[in-house]
C-alpha cells in the first residue's frame, strides 16, 4: 500500500528475511512485513455473512432444545456459539488486521467449536442406542458411555494438535522445531480423524442392527413413528455432519503441508478457510437442525434417567453400606452373613442405576 513505509530494518544485506512496516488502512501488513499477522486482507462482509448465519443456527437450536427438551443439546448450541464468537472477533480483525487479540481469539473459537460439535454428534447415538436396543449396549459399550468415551478421545486429539501448534508459534525457534511442531499438529488432526472413522463404523453398525430389528418386529411402533421424519433421517443427518468435519479436518491436513510462509497459497486467500472450514460446519449444523434428534427421540426412553439428589443420596448409602458389608464378611468378623445375592437385591432401583 501506498501508505506503508518501510524502515531501515530491511537491510542492505542479503540476509533480511522480512522487513517493518508501518500499518497501513485498518492496520493492514503486507506479507512481507516483520510482523505481519495474515497473508491477506480479510473480508468484512464473508465475516459478517457468518455471524448472521451461526447466530440463526445457534438461536433455532435453542429454541428446538426448549420444545423437544433435550437438555444435552446445549453442547450443540456451544459449537454454534463459539462458531459465532470465531467470526465476530473476524470481524473486529477486518478492522484492526494487525491486532493479536483478536486475530487469537478468532482461531481459539474456530479450531475448538467442532469439538463441541463432534459431542453432539456422540452423546445422540447413545441416546438413540438406550432408545431403540433392548439391552441398552453397543459393541460392548454401555449407551451411557457412548458420549464420554468419544469426547475423551477427540480432547486426547485436540490436546495433540494443541502441542505441536505451541512449537509452530515460537518465534524464537529453529526451522526443525516449527516443523515437529506442524508434524506433531497434523498427527493429532489424523488422530481426530481415526476416531470419527471408528465412530462412523459403529454408527453404521447400529443402523444395520435396527434395520433388521425392524424387518423382525423388534422395535415398536411407538418408537418407530414418533414425528415427522423416519429414524434413518437421524442416522442420514450425522452422516452428512460427520462428512462435513471429516472435509474440515482434510482441510486442515491440507493447509499447513506446504509449511507456513507466504509461498502456501492456503495461507495467502482467505476463500480456503471459508469454502472448506466455516461453510462445512455451518452445513452440517443446519443438517441437525432440520433432522433434530427431537423429531425421532421422544417419549420414556428417549434420553437417560436422572435421580434426585435424594434419591443419589440413598443410592451412595446403600452402596456404602453393601460395600462395609462385603468387608465384614472377608474379616469373617459376623456369624450369619447375608448372601451375596441378597445384597444386591437390597438395591431399589434408584441404587441400580447409580451403578451402571
Amino acid at each position: 500500500m501506498a501508505s506503508n513505509t518501510v524502515s531501515a530494518t530491511a537491510s542492505a544485506t542479503s540476509t533480511a528475511t522480512c522487513v517493518t512496516v508501518s500499518p497501513g488502512k485498518n492496520g493492514y501488513l503486507p506479507p512481507e512485513s516483520c510482523d505481519v499477522i495474515l497473508y491477506y486482507v480479510p473480508s468484512f462482509g464473508a465475516a459478517i455473512l457468518f455471524c448472521v448465519l451461526f447466530g440463526l443456527v445457534s438461536l433455532l437450536h435453542t429454541v428446538q432444545a426448549i420444545v423437544y427438551k433435550k437438555r444435552y443439546a446445549w453442547v450443540l448450541i456451544m459449537g454454534a456459539v463459539w462458531e459465532l464468537l470465531a467470526f465476530i472477533f473476524r470481524a473486529l480483525q477486518t478492522r484492526h488486521q494487525d491486532s493479536e487479540i483478536y486475530s487469537t481469539l478468532h482461531v481459539i473459537f474456530f479450531l475448538l467449536a467442532p469439538i463441541w460439535i463432534n459431542a453432539f454428534i456422540y452423546m445422540t447415538l447413545g441416546r438413540m442406542i438406550y432408545f431403540f436396543v433392548p439391552e441398552r449396549k453397543l459393541a460392548g459399550i454401555s449407551a451411557r458411555h457412548y458420549g464420554m468415551v468419544f469426547v475423551v478421545l477427540d480432547i486426547v486429539a485436540f490436546l495433540v494438535q494443541l502441542g505441536g501448534a505451541s512449537l509452530t508459534t515460537n518465534t524464537d525457534a529453529e526451522t526443525k522445531t516449527v516443523m515437529l511442531g506442524l508434524h506433531i499438529y497434523m498427527g493429532g488432526i489424523g488422530m481426530q480423524e481415526f476416531f470419527i472413522l471408528w465412530f462412523l463404523g459403529l454408527a453404521i453398525y447400529l443402523h444395520w442392527k435396527m434395520v433388521q430389528m425392524e424387518a423382525g418386529g423388534q422395535i415398536g411402533m411407538e418408537k418407530l413413528q414418533t414425528g415427522r421424519f423416519s429414524w434413518r433421517w437421524l442416522f442420514y443427518s450425522i452422516y452428512f455432519a460427520l462428512g462435513m468435519i471429516t472435509v474440515r479436518i482434510i482441510f486442515r491436513l491440507a493447509q499447513y503441508a506446504q509449511g507456513t510462509s507466504a509461498s502456501n497459497p492456503v495461507l495467502t486467500h482467505e476463500e480456503y478457510e471459508y469454502v472448506f472450514d466455516a461453510a462445512p460446519m455451518f452445513l452440517g449444523i443446519i443438517a441437525l437442525n432440520v433432522f433434530h434428534p427431537g423429531h425421532i427421540l421422544r417419549g420414556p426412553d428417549s434420553t437417560f434417567p436422572r435421580l434426585t439428589r435424594a434419591e443419589k443420596k440413598e443410592a451412595k448409602a446403600q452402596k456404602k453400606a453393601i460395600k462395609m458389608e462385603k468387608k465384614q464378611r472377608r474379616k469373617g468378623s459376623q456369624g450369619e452373613l447375608v448372601p451375596e445375592s441378597s445384597m444386591e437385591e437390597r438395591l431399589g432401583s434408584s441404587a441400580r442405576f447409580y451403578q451402571v
